[in-house]
């Protein structure tokens, strides 16, 4: 399956919680059929390192199930705190245009309760969330040529729409019948770079300052800056992490120079943690803080589909003193395997991972 259909929680903030005061790992699952179109399980950072290679364990209870009739599918997820923001997404309806959504909705993992938040201004189907960047985050459609980018600001519980692209082009990325027609500013991959937003399409990479409020083309840099990586990167103690594409499912770590753009630093050792899960549906990374990185796998294994697991692991990073730019190196690792129950067989995939 894609990766496509994986999002991640952005926001990594630490925040204690009535029942404990560790770090949890909140994980979401969107599925194609069933009542239930998404379902939200909580997961302790601490059971993770006690939990070995050996028979995997029930992955816990949702916390939270949303029922496909009454939220909209392929939303996009962040964090604030304790807070979990979902926004955007639609509602498919076969050989018809899809109904797309500017609802935001709030859940707090502290007290279990879900509400409304500030809608955005421009409809979004499959969000792309880019943050905290000056603590601020950023979403959009899954092309530039939408012209919706917006600005969320938690403080003031607002959205500010940004410039567009100054491009010509017309929104074509949905079809007047259900479909998709891609346009050569369909986004591919994205990633932050000091107070710039990159993102890699077909026609080059397009840059946004968040504090000029201005675009920037490939030709204002000087050099060509092409993005490695398979949708999201993470930024994490002077190195970007990414999946390099759609058919590698190891962890590469790249650095940046605005003259050379991303380079290379080393593949690292961070490949499939589990022997029960044979095929992949969906992979993200979420950014743990004091140099730890957590990759997260959800799929199948190898005999049936209605086996379904989901296997963390967690890496902690040190760097090594030769080479330009330092290479960094797996110090610790833990690796993880949860078994999902009959009822939640219909995976499509890892929808979003927040460490809160």
């Amino acid at each position: 399956m894609k990766r496509s259909h994986s999002r991640m929680l952005s926001g990594i903030e630490p925040a204690k919680l009535p029942d404990g005061d560790g770090k949890y790992l909140y994980v979401v699952f969107n599925y194609t059929t069933g009542e239930y179109s998404y379902s939200l399980h909580r997961i302790s950072v601490a059971d993770l390192k006690l939990s070995g290679e050996g028979k995997p364990k029930n992955l816990p209870k949702a916390i939270l199930k949303l029922p496909y009739r009454r939220f909209p599918a392929s939303m996009g997820f962040f964090s604030v705190g304790s807070k979990i923001y979902m926004v955007g997404g639609g509602v498919f309806i076969s050989d018809v245009k899809p109904i797309v959504s500017r609802r935001c909705y709030v859940f707090d993992t502290c007290d279990n309760l879900l509400e409304d938040g500030p809608p955005m201004h421009h409809e979004k189907l499959c969000p792309i969330v880019l943050g905290p960047l000056n603590d601020k985050f950023y979403v959009l459609g899954e092309t530039l040529s939408s012209g919706d980018l917006e600005e969320f600001d938690p403080k003031a519980k607002s959205w500010t729409c940004l410039p567009r692209l100054p491009t010509d082009i017309q929104d074509e990325s949905v079809g007047p019948r259900f479909g998709y027609k891609r346009d050569d500013y369909e986004v591919h991959s994205y990633a932050i770079v000091g107070n710039k937003l990159l993102f890699s399409t077909r026609k080059g990479t397009y840059a946004f300052d968040v504090i000029s409020r201005k675009w920037e083309s490939p030709s204002s840099w000087g050099s060509v800056v092409k993005l490695p990586c398979c949708e999201q990167s993470v930024f994490l103690d002077g190195l970007w992490y990414a999946f390099p594409s759609a058919n590698r499912s190891g962890v590469s770590a790249y650095s940046f120079d605005w003259g050379k753009g991303f380079q290379e630093s080393q593949e690292l050792a961070v490949l499939r943690p589990s022997r029960h899960l044979k095929h992949e549906a969906s992979e993200i990374m979420v950014p743990m803080g004091e140099r730890t990185l957590v990759v997260v796998r959800s799929g199948f294994s190898h005999s049936s589909r209605r086996k379904c697991y989901v296997s963390f692991d967690m890496c902690r990073f040190t760097r090594k003193s030769s080479g330009k730019p330092k290479h960094p190196k797996v110090s610790r690792r833990y690796s993880t395997t949860y078994s999902m129950k009959g009822g939640l067989r219909e995976l499509l995939g890892l929808s979003a991972c927040l460490v809160v």
